[in-house]
């Protein structure tokens, strides 16, 4: 992997090469809440490939297309704003200037940073996502829920789970992610342990540690159902929902593999196996082809206060073809992070961290602030 802006295809010798066609894409502004972004010139940030689809000072994250690939939701940080929220934002298909942009979930929104993430849209209009509501600068953060809205207006919403909680006779979820829907009416979701740590002991800042528990589900058919474990999910770090409600795949801490598991049956199959490319997660899956994040910077093993963790600072982005094993390796500016494919499997947004030289004598460190890329996928 590089790190500029050349788009290269690196299979391995038995590996199946694959012709990578950039889409055409362009750049995104900041808007106010609910407001149509200004149209300013419809050009790219950069060119690439890949096409840079954003441009911020803050994190942009948690990219999700909507069901029909008519546009892409995400969650970026506003660092101009005193209260530091997380807002949802809606691009075009391609990039271009932002559609919508929400913000403050409360009525005195700009007393407190609330912030939008892991949005998942739903075919009917509907929207999950995890809402959190705190004091400014609170570490941890305050009211955390697994909610449901309208991507329409998703300040009208619906909590739904409150976060942290215990299932009966299993680990605390503190956090989750990945939301996905498996069903209209059943949500699955990446369970976490969410954990907050000083880098060192004098650093008046918090790291904080996000680590993957199990793959959870959760039936809004009736009012007040718990979240349910998914057996064998122990251990997860990434979670996919696949072409039926009867089936999810999933990729396990300290693991390579990617595995699926027809719900019906509990049957759990190995679908590919990474090997030495390192540790998988930030499983996607549409149709016959699968993204995820493999080896990079990440680690895993028992950390003295939390127990186990993974650490992961992002890795190399890889897109597998299921039927014929084909694995191709993508090319950046950086580290990669929660990999979207499309909904007609033509295209993928990811999360990209860019490498910086830091410290005497010098090394390199990954950045904490994230941008979205666009690939196109033949």
């Amino acid at each position: 992997m590089t790190h500029g802006g050349a788009l290269t295809v690196q299979p391995g010798p038995d590996k199946l090469r694959a012709l990578l066609v950039l889409l055409p894409l362009l750049g995104c502004g900041h808007t106010e809440p609910f407001s149509p972004a200004a149209q300013g010139g419809e050009q790219p940030f950069d060119l690439g490939p890949p096409a840079r689809l954003t441009l911020n000072q803050g994190p942009d994250r948690g990219a999700a297309w909507l069901p029909d690939g008519s546009a892409i939701v995400y969650s970026t940080q506003q660092l101009g704003r005193r209260d530091n929220d997380v807002c949802l934002a809606l691009l075009p298909p391609g990039g271009g200037s932002q559609r919508q942009l929400t913000c403050d979930l409360t009525p005195t929104g700009s007393d407190s940073t609330d912030a939008i993430e892991s949005p998942a849209p739903s075919p009917d209009g509907g929207l999950a996502f995890i809402a959190v509501s705190s004091r400014i600068n609170a570490v941890p953060s305050g009211s955390t829920s697994l909610s449901i809205s309208s991507l329409r207006d998703p300040t009208t919403l619906t909590r739904i789970q409150a976060l942290p909680y215990t299932i009966p006779g299993g680990p605390l979820h503190s956090g989750a992610s990945q939301l996905r829907w498996l069903s209209p009416d059943i949500l699955v979701y990446l369970g976490e342990r969410v954990d907050y740590q000083h880098p060192c002991d004098t650093c008046s800042e918090w790291d904080t540690l996000v680590t993957g528990v199990d793959v959870v589900s959760l039936d809004l058919r009736q009012s007040g159902s718990m979240p349910q474990r998914i057996p064998g999910t122990d251990n997860a770090s990434g979670v996919s929902v696949g072409a039926s409600s009867d089936e999810v795949y999933y990729t396990l801490n300290g693991d390579s593999r990617v595995y699926r598991r027809t719900l019906s049956t509990g049957l759990v199959t190995v679908v590919h196996d990474f090997g030495l490319a390192g540790l998988a997660r930030d499983v996607h899956v549409v149709g016959n082809r699968l993204a995820a994040v493999v080896g990079g910077r990440v680690t895993y093993g028992i950390n003295p206060a939390f127990g186990p963790t993974q650490w992961d600072s992002g890795g190399i982005l890889h897109v597998v073809d299921l039927q014929s094993g084909a694995d191709v390796t993508l090319d950046g500016p950086g580290l990669f992070r929660r990999p979207q494919i499309s909904p007609s499997g033509s295209a993928l947004v990811v999360e990209v961290y860019p490498l910086m030289i830091s410290g005497e004598p010098a090394g390199t460190v990954v950045s904490r602030q994230g941008d979205l890329y666009l690939y196109g996928l033949q």
